[in-house]
């Protein structure tokens, strides 16, 4: 173990009132290895320290130095956020509602335009998500097994924070009807 590893372990297990020092320590230790927005830094510095003395207010006034000395950025961790969302295959309003949960969603705009060097192309990325999952399988068999297959589809496209019209588009392209009253004729 690492002369850090061990005095975090030290500082970890210690009695008695949790010092700025240490709150700074584990908070850099955090940020060293991913973005965090400051609302879920201060809940994880509370959270590791629960079991001593941690006082909010000492939270908050590191908490602000991180982001005085740019370390803690809200708007970089939105930015990232997003990137990382859109790189999962999810959509717009999925990644919207994350970064509300992240109490962070004012920092980006509808388009998302922050987060990307050139405008996303939502409905491309609803399609490509659309054909990774479904591979242009067409929605066969007779009228209630389309139906459930359509709704199973664009819950799926839903869930994942596609719209409701570039959602129903795709499904539409892969339904294929009653063949067998169309071949009946």
């Amino acid at each position: 173990m690492t002369s850090h590893a061990a005095s975090f372990v030290e500082d970890y297990t210690k009695k008695g009132p949790v010092t700025t020092g240490e709150l700074r320590l584990v908070g850099m230790d955090l940020l060293a290895r991913r973005e965090h927005g400051s609302s879920e830094l201060k809940s994880k510095l509370i959270r590791r320290f629960r079991k001593r003395d941690c006082d909010p207010e000492i939270v908050e006034q590191v908490t602000q130095q991180l982001i005085d000395e740019g370390l803690l950025s809200d708007e970089r961790f939105a930015a990232s956020r997003v990137r990382q969302l859109a790189g999962r295959g999810y959509g717009p309003s999925r990644i919207r509602n994350d970064l509300r949960q992240q109490q962070v969603e004012h920092l980006i705009s509808d388009t998302m335009r922050e987060a990307f060097d050139s405008e996303v192309d939502w409905e491309a990325e609803a399609t490509a998500v659309y054909e990774k999952k479904y591979g242009g399988a067409p929605i066969e068999g007779d009228w209630d097994a389309r139906q459930r297959e359509r709704g199973r589809r664009l819950r799926f496209m839903q869930y994942r924070g596609f719209g409701a019209e570039v959602s129903q588009r795709l499904v539409n392209e892969d339904d294929q009807g009653d063949r067998s009253a169309a071949g009946a004729e």
